[in-house]
């Protein structure tokens, strides 16, 4: 679904994936549609050098509760960087 992302036609915890894909982070709505064992996927194609980049780490502590962040190069040779938050 594409949606805007900062009022998500979705009821609470309903979401097992959310991929945030080249986007501004909005961390009260993404934690409010995920399910208890869900997961955001945070793609920066840019990576470190893209005007959206943000740590993983950093993803994580936005968001509400409590998140584990995992980064990685999402290509290699590429400068695009992922986080898996759950």
């Amino acid at each position: 679904m594409r949606a805007d992302a900062g009022a998500l036609p979705v009821a609470d915890a309903q979401v097992a994936v959310v991929a945030a894909i080249d986007m501004l982070l909005f961390p009260t709505e993404t934690a409010r549609v995920l399910t208890g064992d869900g997961v955001l996927i945070w793609i920066d194609r840019l990576g470190e050098d893209g005007p959206l980049y943000l740590p993983a780490d950093d993803v994580a502590a936005a968001l509400p509760g409590r998140w584990q962040a995992v980064e990685a190069d999402a290509v290699r040779g590429s400068r695009a960087r992922s986080a898996l938050i759950e």
